[in-house]
């Protein structure tokens, strides 16, 4: 019992300290729990706070950059920053007053309330995106509506398409067409020249083969040493029988002075004398003929020379003419097979049922098989080889025999047959051709005597800005824009926009259209609008950028179009294009970007008549004339729609910038129509330069709103640091050893807290 009794006072207190060892932990927990549902609070108010912040900075936006549909706020100097700190701070709990319990008591750190802009309206990035925004609910509908539909139902922009390719294969073809033709003229003319050498040489030589002939058989097979050695025996036996009848003469005489006894002797003299004179007679008469012959063969001599000699000039010539006829021919058929080729593509059946008729033109076009050439140009060298013949059988240097007579008669012959076959086979067909030929230049020229007055006026009363004084009142506009022109280095709104964005070398569209020539304006105007069919095919980001130049700025013709009821219409757009600086004339700004209002409203007023100009030849080359299509030139079949093209242009165009709406085409659309407005909607998706367009929008709107974009910020970054006091971590803190915990900062008995929060419009 004692025992016990021991054993209960040793254990007395014992509870006490138990409770005691387990509550104060359990005090220490509360209060951590209460601190860092004190810290949670905090930290969820500075949040909310550093957000409505960044909210607040960027309510403060630019109201004459939203009437563009584009946000973006101010942040140079302290403005952004009072605003940011201001909002930040009434929306903290703030710090306890005297004699008052908060749980929280957060406050603002002195001067860590900071605003920080990350990008600005500058960026190409940033100022697509907020286009695209503006425009995504509006520019698909009114696209649809207002071009891609009017294009498609009526299925001009397929032919359109069809029309440049047709213009490209005319002219394709028709140059190889006057290719081939214009060597066919020089093979033609080298044979006319062969021809009139042939008549004249075949008379000639065969006059001198003949007299040849005669004198070789007057020679007959005697040699001129022959002859020579003949005639020099024949000589000196003359020469011995005269020396012996004057000494029979001498003696006589001597017997005649010696008197009658003589007579015998006289009388025997004179016979002998007889005799001889006989056979000197015989002598005489051998040396004649062997002089006769002598003289012969010098003729025969002299007159084969020259003939040798003419036979080797003829042949010459000759061969200079043949070789430039081969020259000829040999082009001319390779331009004959290249036209044949480019034909038999063209002929092929076209599958879409949608072909122009004007590409029957090529069923009429006047093909040459090429085996024809190839025997003509044989023929040719055959008969110039004949009359080598006659060359080589000159120059032989053998006898001139009667068989040689005949075999060079008729090399002779049939060169000059061979001639005359080919000059009967090729004459007609040739006259025809360049008869043709001569037609089809005259009614080309006619086609284009017709359009080129029109093109002439089109260009003198091109559309131009009006001056109330010589003075052109945009010049310090376009200055601020483009930069001065006069001086070296000076950059614009726009270079500036295009450096920024690191596009300084990108291309500026530029016009390509040249209407000087009605051959110039047919090719030209249809490859204008060749690419329609492919940009009109799916709708694309830069559809919603092109509608918002054509919404939000000004044009020639704003204020001058009129609804349905004939009433003018308005912009309703908050930009209010009608008041801006460069007064009706920045849509052609942006796609041309010309430093003259001048040169922005020739550039759209050519290019619009380019495209009046290509919807009225492909009209017309819907419909061509019989005759042209059988003229068999494709060159005039385009020619003559381009010339009805023109005129029907020219009425257009005078409507166009009056503001009125003009028939999409007269044969294909009814009643769609097209004004001015729509026309700059087509050349901005045909001249599409992403950059280019983005940085000319940026200038203007800096020089309408007197906004520098490149310090409008569209996305802001806020940080501040906020405190507030701690109650029961401080002492927890040293317990374990630690100076702070995530996201707190503990100084003292105060967690200081750092936030940061991005916005952007």
């Amino acid at each position: 019992m004692r025992r016990l009794l021991k054993l209960w006072r040793e254990q007395s207190g014992a509870v006490s300290i138990y409770l005691i060892i387990i509550l104060v932990p359990l005090f220490l927990l509360c209060g951590l729990l209460i601190d860092v549902a004190r810290w949670k609070t905090a930290d969820k108010e500075a949040e909310n706070a550093v957000k409505s912040g960044v909210r607040s900075t960027l309510s403060a936006f630019s109201p004459e950059l939203a009437a563009y549909g584009l946000f973006s706020t101010d942040l140079t100097g302290s403005k952004g920053d009072e605003i940011f700190k201001q909002t930040v701070a009434g929306n903290l709990s703030g710090a306890a007053d005297s004699g008052q319990f908060r749980f929280i008591d957060q406050r603002l750190e002195d001067d860590s309330a900071k605003v920080t802009s990350i990008f600005a309206l500058s960026s190409h990035t940033i100022f697509k995106q907020q286009i695209l925004e503006e425009m995504k609910y509006r520019a698909p509908m009114i696209y649809a509506l207002e071009l891609t539909d009017k294009f498609k139902k009526t299925g001009l922009d397929v032919q359109l398409n069809q029309a440049s390719k047709f213009a490209e294969n005319a002219v394709k073809v028709e140059a190889l067409l006057e290719e081939r033709d214009r060597r066919l003229d020089e093979a033609w003319e080298a044979f006319q020249a062969i021809r009139q050498k042939s008549e004249v040489l075949h008379p000639h030589y065969d006059t001198q083969l003949r007299d040849l002939n005669t004198l070789s058989e007057k020679i007959g097979i005697h040699t001129l040493e022959n002859i020579r050695a003949s005639l020099q025996s024949a000589q000196a036996t003359l020469k011995a029988l005269n020396d012996q009848i004057k000494q029979i003469d001498g003696s006589i005489m001597s017997l005649i002075q010696g008197g009658i006894g003589a007579a015998d002797s006289i009388r025997q003299l004179n016979q002998t004398k007889n005799e001889l004179q006989r056979q000197a007679s015989e002598a005489a008469q051998k040396v004649t003929e062997f002089q006769q012959l002598l003289d012969d063969f010098t003729k025969y001599a002299a007159l084969l020379g020259l003939l040798k000699g003419e036979a080797a000039l003829d042949d010459a010539a000759l061969s200079k003419h043949k070789d430039a006829f081969l020259e000829a021919m040999k082009l001319a058929k390779k331009a004959n097979d290249d036209l044949n080729a480019e034909i038999s593509k063209n002929r092929q059946p076209n599958g879409s049922g949608q072909q122009l008729k004007a590409e029957d033109v090529f069923n009429f076009v006047h093909l040459i098989d090429r085996q024809e050439l190839e025997q003509w140009e044989a023929g040719v060298g055959t008969a110039i080889a004949q009359f080598s013949s006659v060359r080589v059988q000159l120059e032989d240097n053998l006898m001139f025999t009667k068989q040689k007579y005949s075999t060079t008669s008729t090399a002779l012959n049939g060169f000059k047959t061979k001639v005359d076959e080919w000059y009967a086979k090729q004459n007609k067909a040739q006259t025809e051709r360049q008869s043709k030929n001569k037609a089809t230049a005259a009614a080309k020229r006619e086609q284009r005597a017709k359009a080129q007055p029109i093109l002439d006026e089109f260009r003198r009363t091109i559309g131009s800005c009006s001056l109330v004084s010589n003075v052109d009142p945009y010049e310090e506009s376009y200055r601020k824009l483009q930069g001065d022109p006069k001086t070296a280095g000076s950059k614009g709104f726009y270079q500036t926009y295009l450096e920024m964005n690191q596009a300084a070398g990108a291309i500026s569209p530029v016009s390509t259209v040249n209407l000087k020539t009605p051959d110039q304006a047919g090719a030209s105007s249809l490859k204008l609008v060749s690419a329609l069919e492919g940009v009109l095919t799916d709708v694309r980001d830069e559809f919603y950028i092109d509608e918002f130049a054509v919404s939000k700025f000004s044009y020639r013709t704003l204020g001058l179009e009129k609804d349905a009821f004939g009433r003018p219409k308005t912009s309703k757009e908050l930009s209010n294009p009608a008041g801006h600086e460069l007064t009706n004339q920045e849509v052609e700004y942006l796609i041309y970007g010309s430093t003259t209002c001048s040169g922005n409203y020739s550039s759209a007023y050519v290019e619009m008549f380019a495209v009046r100009l290509a919807i009225g030849t492909t009209e017309a080359l819907l419909e061509p004339r019989n005759e042209v299509l059988a003229a068999g030139s494709p060159l005039l079949v385009l020619l003559a729609a381009v010339t009805e093209g023109a005129i029907r242009a020219q009425a257009d165009m005078m409507k166009l910038v009056q503001g009125e709406q003009v028939p999409l085409s007269q044969k294909l659309s009814g009643v769609i129509t097209l004004g001015y407005k729509d026309y700059l909607r087509l050349f901005l998706l045909l001249h599409s330069r992403e950059s280019v367009l983005l940085s000319r929008m940026q200038a203007l709107i800096e020089l309408n709103t007197k906004q520098k974009l490149y310090e409008m910020t569209t996305y802001v970054s806020g940080g501040v640091s906020t405190s507030y006091r701690l109650w029961f971590l401080p002492a927890v803190m040293k317990l374990v050893g630690k100076s702070g915990f995530s996201g707190c900062e503990v100084s003292g008995n105060r967690c200081r807290m750092t936030k940061t929060a991005d916005f952007t419009y």
